[in-house]
């Protein structure tokens, strides 16, 4: 098993813990048309990419399959999946403020910047996960996260006394 399979069951195992603990769990899903990126890519060139991504993603998308468009949107759908999971009502969080890089072995790694910190920290979110998958056309990605469990408090035990007649 890779260190990357590794670190991401040990991430979902904690999820599946905190979500036994009764921790409610937030979702966030998202489709995108790899063709369509491609396309918006070539109208709007580097700067497009500047807007939806950090400098730090753009030099590992560029080390990255050279940046294929079905890595830029399997990237861009983790993003917006983020974004989903956050479910910002009046909050806008940008792009550039979810940064998905990869994890030592390849698996997505998310970090929350400014605006979706700020929107992670409203909703009490303390861990998250995002997983991202590629079929033809298409990629997809599933961010899941919960918030911090509280302290446990010390534990009461009631006991009753049968009356014996």
């Amino acid at each position: 098993m890779s260190a990357a399979t590794t670190t991401e069951r040990s991430r979902l195992t904690t999820l599946l813990d905190e979500l036994a603990a009764g921790a409610p769990v937030a979702v966030g899903i998202d489709l995108t048309h790899i063709p369509s990126v491609g396309e918006r890519l070539a109208r709007l060139g580097p700067r497009w990419l500047g807007d939806q991504f950090t400098e730090r993603e753009l030099r590992e998308l560029d080390g990255v399959r050279n940046g294929s468009h079905a890595t830029l949107a399997g990237r861009l759908a983790a993003k917006e999946a983020f974004i989903k999971l956050l479910t910002p009502q009046d909050d806008f969080v940008l792009h550039r403020d979810i940064e998905i890089l990869r994890a030592s072995g390849g698996a997505p790694l998310v970090h929350a910047h400014r605006s979706a910190l700020a929107a992670a920290g409203r909703r009490a979110l303390t861990s998250w996960s995002v997983s991202i998958t590629h079929q033809g056309d298409w990629a997809a990605a599933i961010a899941v996260g919960t918030p911090a469990l509280p302290a446990p408090g010390p534990v009461h035990t009631h006991h009753t006394q049968e009356k014996r007649s």
